[in-house]
């Protein structure tokens, strides 16, 4: 090599190409943060600030509960009726204090009628104790599913063009786009699938976000459809970027209909699963609740509700009978019950306490509600065990 061909010397060369590979290098001396995660159900932290999470499950198998859930346990965390609807499931403190404001989320739908879009806007103001007719700046609903003549010929550019001016205004910390094959011509386009992952990783890493993707699953190859894939190309880059992958589940009983949502992928620490049902507590408008079951106690913190535990329980509310006026709402009796009486200074295992309690059927609700339209409880006349 010559100085007159203008070629530098290899060693030069190197030199520029180690220069332009030096910042993806990692180093053993840094110290690399923990990430942040948006949730945690029972202490087990997912959807990855700063990265992309996956729902997916069969058609009509509960997607949009699922969803609803997820949304209104970011903008309500730990407040009364999220604590009863939706127990274990929360934003975790360290993430409270990262983002140093009040979460503000994005949902897109593009898959459902506008009818069932407020559906899904009116559950979440239901589940955070919102008015129900007045809009509320920290949660924006855009419904994409129809588009206007002027965009018919490429809709799903456009689709993609809305999403993207809708983060850049609204400045949302997490967002849900319940229709990801609707931004693609085709759900094997590679080519555009692959832009559309890489650009919302990017806008996710970059505005300290979190993006959830929701993905109809191939018809199930089994009875729970645990092994079916999310449809198409799409689908498997999806689930090869994605942080979290969960499905939903539908089961019809004799005792009705239940849903059970899996976490199917992690790259971090497994979470155990939780079931739901659809109630009426909001009239015909569907309002999910986390169900537990005896052998599914709310965690306190690592550790399940112990038999031990199941004694002082029941010890600390026939005392509080005698010490207290009741019915009272949920957030005193954590308070006063497993607070005062119980010494419990942790909120977490307050939370856990009261489900057990409920749970084991030692308080009911009483016939008064609180200002939260909830129903206040009282210890059960006749306690179990």
């Amino acid at each position: 090599m010559t100085e007159e061909n203008n070629i530098p010397p290899l060693r030069t060369q190197e030199q520029q190409m180690l220069d332009e590979l030096r910042p993806y290098l990692l180093d053993p001396r840094e110290d690399y943060p923990e990430p942040y995660h948006m949730l945690e159900f029972n202490g087990v932290p997912f959807s990855k600030v700063g990265g992309l999470a996956a729902i997916s499950g069969q058609k009509k198998n509960g997607k949009s509960f699922v969803l609803t859930q997820l949304m209104a346990a970011i903008l309500a965390s730990g407040s009364e009726r999220t604590e009863q609807y939706l127990p274990g499931l929360k934003v975790p403190e360290r993430t409270i204090e990262f983002l140093g404001h009040e979460p503000r989320v994005l949902y897109v739908d593009t898959e459902m009628e506008k009818l069932s879009s407020a559906k899904v806007l009116r559950r979440v103001h239901w589940l955070c104790d919102w008015d129900m007719k007045q809009p509320n700046d920290r949660f924006a609903v855009l419904w994409l599913k129809n588009m206007p003549k002027t965009d018919i010929a490429k809709p799903h550019k456009r689709r993609y063009e809305l999403i993207k001016m809708a983060i850049e205004v609204i400045h949302p910390d997490v967002v849900f786009i319940d229709g990801l094959r609707d931004l693609l011509a085709s759900i094997n386009d590679e080519e555009s699938g692959t832009n559309i992952l890489d650009e919302l990783g990017s806008l996710a890493e970059e505005r300290n976000m979190s993006i959830w993707c929701a993905l109809h699953q191939n018809p199930k190859s089994n009875s729970d459809g645990e092994d079916s894939k999310m449809r198409g190309w799409i689908g498997t880059e999806l689930g090869n970027k994605v942080s979290d992958t969960l499905i939903s589940i539908k089961s019809k009983t004799a005792n009705g209909v239940t849903f059970t949502v899996k976490q199917q992928d992690a790259r971090d620490k497994d979470m155990e699963d939780w079931k739901f049902e659809v109630t009426d507590d909001a009239g015909k408008l569907g309002i999910p609740r986390i169900i537990n079951n005896g052998t599914n106690l709310p965690s306190r913190s690592k550790e399940q509700v112990s038999c031990d535990d199941v004694v002082l329980i029941r010890e600390w509310i026939d005392q509080a009978k005698n010490t207290y006026e009741w019915p009272m709402t949920r957030a005193d009796i954590k308070k006063k019950v497993f607070g005062e009486i119980g010494g419990q200074k942790n909120k977490d295992k307050q939370q856990a306490d009261l489900m057990a309690a409920i749970n084991l059927h030692y308080l009911e609700d009483s016939t008064l509600k609180s200002g939260n339209g909830s129903y206040m409880l009282q210890p059960a006349e006749d306690m179990p065990f």
